[in-house]
């Protein structure tokens, strides 16, 4: 995707046919189109040429900076220029753990390992594929500003402009910057890849788990110790269930900084024993309950209709809803209570 102009003064007109941006996000996310092509490989970059290999400490440093500082990290009209999240969270995870092989039987075989991913990126350079405990995978926690969270808990039907705006631009920018870190590592000889901007990438409706992607930035967030998941199926991290999520694969051995949670609902009052089902409550067709938990289905039909409504009251060329994520308790922190220990780098 390109960089995509963002409105200061005004309101996009005819969003249906004037959000190329929007319409290509939304065609990526579904058909793996439209994205710029991957960055080759710099076969002739030495050691010398780096200041130093990239550590933890790095990915940390670069992430958090681009999230707060790049010129793309704020929202449009009318609320132009105020950021879109806060300060993330990131979490390491070495390619050859266990749980990739787990996801293959839990979410289904249509899921990528990180030796799967980069492979392909490999053979586009024509070089020999990693060991799967030569890659390390990099994810990372965007959570969503105090606005945003505020204007979509207030609402009951449909996603608040911040929230629609979020979705759309936060998914790009998202993208833009892990871009410009894969770029950055390739110049230096550092094999690298986005699985979610790679023709690879699709999302389809599978027998067992519904609409489903073959690299699920929840999952991949999970496996890093970032957080567990809840009863709407988002992830509850320590800056709570409304966010967006990124993750990357490189050729560097990382070390995991977070103790990831045998419970995999450990964050989540109601697993818990514990009174809540507020984002039950909030959902507005009933797709959350207590007896089947979050129904995909039911949700992607109300999801789906709010492309309309976004286009029509906020002229943007996106879907979404987010109002489980917001209004409950574990909007922005882990509920009082249920914190388990965590380790960070």
């Amino acid at each position: 995707m390109g960089k995509r102009k963002r409105m200061k003064d005004r309101y996009r007109r005819f969003s249906y046919l004037s959000d190329i941006e929007g319409m290509k996000n939304a065609i990526g996310e579904m058909k793996g189109k439209f994205f710029p092509k991957q960055p080759l490989l710099n076969q002739e970059a030495q050691p010398a040429d780096m200041d130093k290999t990239p550590d933890e400490e790095w990915f940390i440093k670069t992430i958090t900076d681009k999230i707060l500082h790049h010129p793309e990290k704020g929202l449009e009209y009318p609320f132009y220029d105020e950021p879109i999240f806060d300060a993330p969270l990131v979490g390491f995870i070495r390619g050859d753990d266990p749980i990739f092989d787990q996801y293959k039987k839990i979410i289904g075989p249509h899921h990528f390992t990180p030796f799967e991913i980069m492979r392909w990126q490999a053979e586009n350079n024509g070089v020999e594929p990693p060991a799967p405990e030569d890659l390390s995978v990099v994810s990372f926690v965007m959570p969503i500003s105090r606005h945003t969270k505020k204007d979509n808990a207030a609402s009951t039907d449909w996603p608040s402009e911040r929230w629609a705006q979020t979705r759309l631009l936060g998914e790009i920018f998202s993208q833009t910057i892990v871009r410009e870190i894969v770029t950055d590592l390739m110049g230096q000889k550092i094999l690298s890849i986005a699985p979610d901007v790679t023709p690879m990438f699709n999302k389809q409706r599978y027998p067992k788990v519904g609409w489903a992607s073959p690299w699920s930035h929840r999952h991949i967030a999970y496996a890093a110790g970032l957080g567990t998941f809840g009863m709407q199926d988002f992830l509850i991290t320590e800056k709570g269930c409304a966010h967006r999520l990124g993750s990357f694969v490189v050729n560097l051995k990382l070390a995991p900084n977070r103790q990831r949670p045998d419970d995999i609902h450990a964050y989540c009052l109601h697993y818990q024993g514990k009174k809540c089902l507020k984002c039950a409550a909030r959902c507005p067709v009933d797709a959350i309950t207590a007896e089947n938990a979050h129904d995909k289905e039911a949700c992607y039909q109300k999801v789906a209709k709010s492309l309309t409504y976004c286009n029509k009251n906020y002229h943007l060329f996106i879907y979404g809803c987010g109002l489980c994520a917001t209004g409950v308790p574990c909007e922005s922190v882990i509920p009082k209570g249920l914190r388990k220990n965590n380790f960070t780098f």
